[in-house]
């Protein structure tokens, strides 16, 4: 009688839950949710690179000195007469629309001299604004480009 009592109660539920066993039905449910997790994440991937090559390609189609914002690029520094690699971090219409400049960031290695005499070389990164003249396209990677999309 105790016992019908308790469990019409639900003490027994407190005191001494019962463990559900997993079924083989739930652990692919579970593996299922892994890989449409992953699925998910790869459809995201695949979106993006395709949204940016599309936006390069429709910048590129708009003439040489076109480029489209978190596309990589080479940037020439006239004072130093150096290449780097840069990316594109905004694109400016201030000139009007034929004529537009933009922000890039690019690494730089610089060398300081310490108080000892001694050198040291670090990497710092630049961000700039520059004029299209100064910029060159580079050729389509898909592993870098979604470095810069990340």
């Amino acid at each position: 009688m105790f016992s019908k009592f308790a469990n019409k109660i639900g003490l027994f539920d407190i005191l001494a839950p019962v463990k559900s066993r997993r079924s083989s039905k739930d652990s692919e449910d579970d593996s299922t949710t892994i890989a449409n997790s992953y699925s998910d994440d790869t459809q995201m991937k695949r979106k993006r690179l395709d949204a940016q090559l599309k936006a390069e390609k429709e910048a590129e189609a708009r003439g040489p000195k076109f480029f489209a914002k978190k596309q990589r690029v080479r940037y020439l520094n006239k004072m130093t007469n150096a290449v780097c690699d840069a990316v594109v971090v905004g694109v400016h219409y201030d000139d009007g629309p034929d004529k537009p400049y933009y922000t890039i960031k690019y690494k730089k290695q610089c060398e300081e001299t310490m108080d000892d005499g001694s050198k040291k070389t670090t990497v710092r990164e630049v961000e700039k604004q520059t004029n299209p003249d100064r910029l060159s396209r580079v050729s389509w990677d898909e592993d870098k480009s979604w470095k810069v999309l990340q």
